[in-house]
This record gives C-alpha cells, sequence and structure tokens, in this order.
C-alpha cells in the first residue's frame, strides 16, 4: 500500500503553491496561461536577495553607476507587460519559488515608483502577497507619496523598503533622480505612517559615498530611520566612463578593481574597507547594519533564516520549528530517496547513496527550511 504522505507544515507549503496555480488556471485564459508560462519569472533562480520581480524595463533616472543600460534597457520605462494574476501565475510554476518562505525583490532593472511603473509595483506586490504571500522588499530613490505608503501597506504590512541613498552633493551621479535628501524626508513621513524603512547605501562610490557617508547618516536618522544596508559598486567600461564625467576620480575606482575592464562585463570594486568605515559610523549613530539586503528583509518579517554563509540572521527570533520528520515528509513528497536526516538551527543535512541531487531540489528545501542545505554521501 502507498504510504500517505503527512502534511505538515513544509508539505502544506508547496500544496499551497500547488492549489494556487490550480485556481488561477480555472481563471485565466488559455493565451494569459501561455504568456506567463513563456515569461522569465516562471522558471528563474532567485538571486541571493530574493527572486527579483520586474514591476517594469527601463529607468529615466539615468543614474551614472547604473548597470541596467549596458543589459540593454532604455532610459524610456515601460511598465511590466504581464497583468497581475499572470505574474502570480508564472511564480507558481517557477520550481524554485516556495510560499511565504521565497524573498521578493521589487524592481530591479527599473526604479519601481516611476509615474511609468507606480501603478503596475503596487498591483504586484499586492496581488503576489495576497496570493502567495512572499516577503516584500523594494529598492527606490523616489519619493514616498501618501499613495504609495498606502499602496505598498495595502499589500504587505511589513515590507521592507530600502531609501537608496549614496551622495547628497554630486546631483550629476543621478541627473534624473529626485533631491536625496527629500527621499529621506518623505521615508520619515513613511515611517511614522507605518512602513519599515531602512537607508540603502548603494553601491558606495569610492571618494564620493564614503567621503559623505556621516552627512547621509545624520540626515537620516534626524528623519528617525535607524538602519542601513551597506553594497558594493559594480563597474563596466561604460559605467566608468559615465562616473568620470560625472566628476568621480577614475583613479580611485580603477585601483579598486577585483580584475581588468571587459566591455559590458561587471567587475567588482573592491571596498571592504569602506564598508567598515561607514559601518563604524552607522554603529556609532546607533544604526542597526544590515550585511546584505536580504538580511534586512529577514529583519522587517520577522523571521530567522540560516540559509547562507553570512548567517544566521535576526538571532533574536527563535527558530521556526523543524524536526527530522517535517524533513522526512518534505523529501518523501519531493520523491527523493534518502538514507537519513539530519536537523539543527544551521542546516539540514541528507544522506544519500549518491551525491546526485536537482539544483532546484537542494535550493527549494534550503528556501523551506530557512536553513543551508548539506547533501552527504553515505
Amino acid at each position: 500500500m502507498e504510504k500517505k504522505i503527512a502534511l505538515t507544515h513544509l508539505v502544506d507549503l508547496l500544496e499551497k503553491k500547488r492549489k494556487i496555480a490550480a485556481n488561477l488556471e480555472d481563471i485565466l485564459s488559455v493565451d494569459s496561461k501561455r504568456t506567463a508560462l513563456n515569461d522569465h519569472h516562471s522558471r528563474r533562480k532567485p538571486r541571493p536577495c530574493g527572486m527579483t520581480i520586474h514591476t517594469g524595463v527601463g529607468c529615466s533616472y539615468l543614474c551614472a553607476y547604473c548597470y541596467i543600460y549596458d543589459m540593454g534597457f532604455t532610459a524610456v520605462p515601460k511598465p511590466y507587460p504581464l497583468k497581475p494574476e499572470e505574474i502570480v501565475y508564472a511564480l507558481t510554476q517557477n520550481p524554485y519559488i516556495v510560499p511565504e518562505r521565497t524573498l521578493a525583490a521589487y524592481g530591479s532593472v527599473t526604479e519601481p515608483f516611476l509615474p511609468e511603473t507606480v501603478h503596475r509595483a503596487i498591483e504586484y506586490m499586492r496581488d503576489i502577497w495576497r496570493w502567495l504571500n512572499l516577503p516584500t522588499q523594494l529598492s527606490t530613490k523616489a519619493i514616498l507619496t501618501d499613495d504609495i505608503i498606502s499602496g505598498v501597506l495595502s499589500g504587505d504590512p511589513n515590507a521592507s523598503v530600502l531609501i537608496t541613498v549614496v551622495t547628497l552633493s554630486n546631483r550629476r551621479l543621478e541627473p534624473r533622480a529626485p533631491d536625496p535628501l527629500k527621499r529621506i524626508e518623505s521615508a520619515g513621513r513613511a515611517l511614522e505612517k507605518g512602513l519599515k524603512v531602512s537607508l540603502f547605501i548603494r553601491p558606495i562610490i569610492p571618494g564620493v559615498t564614503d567621503r559623505e557617508a556621516e552627512k547621509i547618516l545624520t540626515a537620516s536618522a534626524d528623519k528617525g530611520i535607524d538602519s542601513v544596508v551597506l553594497g558594493s559598486l559594480r563597474v563596466t567600461e561604460s559605467i566608468l566612463w559615465r562616473l568620470e564625467k560625472s566628476g568621480v576620480a577614475r583613479e580611485e575606482i580603477e585601483k579598486r578593481l577585483a580584475e581588468p575592464l571587459k566591455g559590458s562585463g561587471q567587475i567588482e570594486v573592491r571596498s571592504s574597507d569602506l564598508k567598515d568605515k561607514i559601518r563604524r559610523l552607522a554603529e556609532e549613530f546607533g544604526f542597526k547594519v544590515f550585511r546584505a539586503a536580504c538580511e534586512a528583509n529577514i529583519y522587517s518579517h520577522g523571521r530567522y533564516c540560516a540559509m547562507c554563509r553570512i548567517g544566521p540572521c535576526n538571532i533574536d527570533v527563535k527558530a521556526k520549528g523543524l524536526d527530522e520528520e517535517d524533513l522526512r515528509d518534505l523529501l518523501e513528497y519531493l520523491g527523493i530517496r534518502y538514507l537519513g536526516v539530519e536537523v539543527d538551527d544551521k542546516a539540514v543535512k541528507i544522506m544519500l547513496r549518491k551525491t546526485g541531487i536537482d539544483e532546484r531540489i537542494k535550493y527549494l528545501v534550503s528556501t523551506a527550511t530557512y536553513r543551508k542545505t548539506i547533501i552527504i554521501k553515505a
């Protein structure tokens, strides 16, 4: 007799995904389903910050350090073509996505709150949260108006909002973006209305951001912001050229390149010393310094996570209860033949006769458990 798999909380997450997909299949037209299945959101692997969800393509802000123009996107933004139900359906077909667990990062190749994209962004955030409960995070340089604030809160009330500020003085670096002090001011209002806002000092531009960090932190602290995410710069040949034309000392960046520039290939600009300097300043101001954007999202949603090497994150929150039986039920649901399992607060270990296991399955187990997955050949 076939063993009936218990609907423990991990299995229930995947059953929820299956049921949502079935419900949407009854709602959507054949053309809508085909459009969603052909979209990259239905198959793309999430990034470390989560599943990047494109609310539009292109951006009119023309920031000198932005990578999207090297990727072929233009300065003429357009809302993403999928309807809200179609983007949700696409995500239900993605083998990497786990409801309630996969982090959702909005924007990526656009500013989510441009006039051309803001309506679509709010729709996506609201519907993806309503159907799949993916923890919401967005980064923005826009002014957070009352309509935007209420729109975000109408979806995920614990959404993590990152306000990007990398310079207060050099407007040539962000020629069409709103004034950074006005961004910070609107972030303060958003905090008062219940949004969970962090400062986003990314990218750190050598010779610019590090010299202005104290002023940026002071202005942010004055408006009630008390957490910050720091991030490095990546450059291409054209980004470096644009930065130089905007008044940035080229040599400050060239001496920090991790490897030689290669056309449109993005090269890391080493900045650990600058991060440490800004981190120390931020801590003196009383800021909580997040090591990555995903950590801010984890804290905003009151989660505990030990999926990657920087974890565990938010250790003040007790790890969600997980025992070996939960994991065994999940593996059986996924059709994985295992010899044994071990579970603790930092990792799950799966013993197999051979090490071959689908990368998607390994990623899915990590996401479902919020722990690193270790495969052991027994």
